[in-house]
């Protein structure tokens, strides 16, 4: 769907939809985007090719630029579908044209500029969502690898490296190595680096990568294992903000790595009991087998410290217990440094991808105590979201700022939820972007 800046042709305009939002005192970024969604719905069924679309209205408590922007993005990815593996497309439900209207007072060079970071960040998101529902047979490690190399053909400014077998075990990536031992795909790990010749700060940005979670030997149940093929939206994430970090060529220094590996049960899988050595010398006892993701991470922030951050953030599908604590409606949010986490609070806030803080308390350490190694990677079934967090935080390089996001309950959507689609969400790439900008002021 292409953006255009400016009115619909007046020959083209055969119909006028209005659309209720209610008291617009009450307009919240769910209810906008609802409404769009609607809009975009409402204009396939009817076949409509080309939309002239007004927006009047602002999101409650919001600037209004920050308002028209967040509009103006949900409207330009409102008509997303992934069909990549239907035999049959349907071109009857594709809108050729947007025109978005300008409004009172927004001249056209100022719309045009708007919609133009609008289509970079609908790329970005659409790569994300894209990833997100790939199938674990199309998408295993090996082809995350080579998503990787290929958008970095198509962008300038991107450089990736991956790292194999022999680079895992040469690093002592005991946690990745582990988690991926029961699978025949052999684990990846991607490191995708932007670096500017003056960068103002360095960031690095690493994103869960299990591209199928069975569980592994602590097998989950049959019943919905088929939506763990979005085990790997966090790092579906990092890909999407790397590509916008590209698109616009921000002077920041941002790596982004991405531990992919699949956590399948067999012979050669680990096993509830097995005590693996992670890369910073320390060792974990393996209490469940499902608890698989912090222990690849754990090896990826520990290898993060040789770009030396400023700033880490992890993004990933982590536990369950942060659903059952926020739901579908933020992501949670620990870390240790209060600024860090008020700020991507505050811009949460504002792009409409809210997250919210839990805390770290040195206590919660003591839930992981292990017998036989230095920690366990679960500890009872207390506290899971915040355990998960302390785990990773031994792991954080030091005297580096760090912030963890948890998106089991955001990332994707087992049906459409507050305009959005079913599937990959792509959450965490606008306000990841808007974070480092954020950086740049």
């Amino acid at each position: 769907m292409e953006l255009i800046s400016g009115e619909c042709p007046l020959d083209l305009a055969h119909r006028v939809t209005f659309v209720g939002i209610g008291d617009e005192r009450k307009l919240t970024h769910s209810k906008l985007r609802e409404a769009l969604h609607r809009v975009m719905q409402q204009a396939t069924k009817n076949r409509e090719y080309q939309i002239g679309l007004g927006i009047p209205v602002s999101v409650h408590g919001l600037a209004a630029a920050e308002s028209r922007l967040f509009a103006l993005r949900e409207a330009s990815i409102a008509d997303y579908t992934f069909d990549h593996f239907k035999s049959k497309k349907n071109e009857f439900e594709k809108i050729d044209g947007l025109h978005i209207l300008p409004l009172a007072g927004e001249t056209e060079k100022e719309l045009e500029e708007r919609l133009e970071r609008v289509r970079l960040l609908r790329t970005s998101q659409q790569l994300a969502r894209d990833l997100g529902n790939r199938p674990a047979n199309d998408l295993n490690p090996e082809a995350f690898a080579s998503a990787a190399k290929e958008m970095a053909e198509e962008v300038s400014g991107l450089r990736v490296t991956i790292l194999g077998m022999k680079e895992l075990l040469k690093e002592k990536m005991g946690g990745v190595l582990g988690v991926s031992q029961g699978s025949v795909e052999e684990p990846r790990v991607l490191v995708i680096e932007h670096r500017p010749k003056k960068p103002k700060k360095s960031v690095v940005l690493v994103g869960k990568g299990v591209t199928f979670d069975s569980g592994g030997i602590s097998i989950k149940p049959a019943a919905g294992m088929g939506w763990m093929k979005f085990d790997m939206c966090g790092a579906a994430t990092v890909m999407g903000v790397m590509r916008a970090v590209a698109d616009l060529d921000l002077p920041i220094k941002v790596v982004g790595l991405i531990p992919a590996v699949e956590n399948m049960p067999s012979g050669t899988a680990i096993k509830p009991g097995d005590i693996l050595a992670m890369s910073n010398g320390k060792t974990v006892e393996v209490d469940n087998t499902d608890a698989e993701g912090r222990l690849i991470l754990a090896d990826i922030l520990h290898y993060s410290a040789r770009f030396n951050p400023d700033i880490v953030i992890d993004y990933a599908t982590l536990t369950g217990a942060c659903v059952v604590a926020l739901g579908h409606e933020a992501a949670g949010m620990m870390g240790n440094d209060q600024e860090l986490l008020d700020t991507l609070r505050k811009l949460g806030e504002e792009v409409g991808e809210r997250v919210w803080p839990m805390p770290l308390y040195e206590e919660y350490l003591s839930y992981l105590k292990s017998d036989w190694a230095d920690l366990k990677n679960a500890g009872s079934r207390w506290g899971g979201a915040v355990t998960a967090g302390i785990f990773l935080q031994q792991f954080v390089p030091e005297k580096v700022k760090w912030a963890h996001l948890d998106v089991a309950g955001v990332a994707y959507n087992e049906k459409e939820h507050n305009g959005l689609p079913k599937g990959a969400s792509g959450f965490g790439v606008v306000l990841t972007v808007a974070f480092l900008e954020h950086l740049l002021k």
